[in-house]
């Protein structure tokens, strides 16, 4: 889901994910996975995240 804000926009992206606590790691060049934290921690503004019984809900603000 997109939303517009007078600064920006706010992105939230629903994942099934695991139940370990998210965090930003650095992956091996031939990882095929585990980018996706770091790549929003660089571009965004802010970001965060909670549990709900679907999963994973991440979201970021880019301005």
């Amino acid at each position: 889901m997109v939303a517009f804000t007078p600064h920006g926009v706010i992105v939230t992206v629903r994942d099934p994910g695991s139940a370990q606590i998210l965090c930003v790691r650095n992956s091996s060049l031939d990882a095929t996975g585990g980018r996706g934290l770091l790549l929003v921690n660089d571009l965004a503004t802010r970001w965060g995240f909670h549990r709900d019984p679907t999963g994973t809900v991440i979201w970021f603000e880019l301005t």
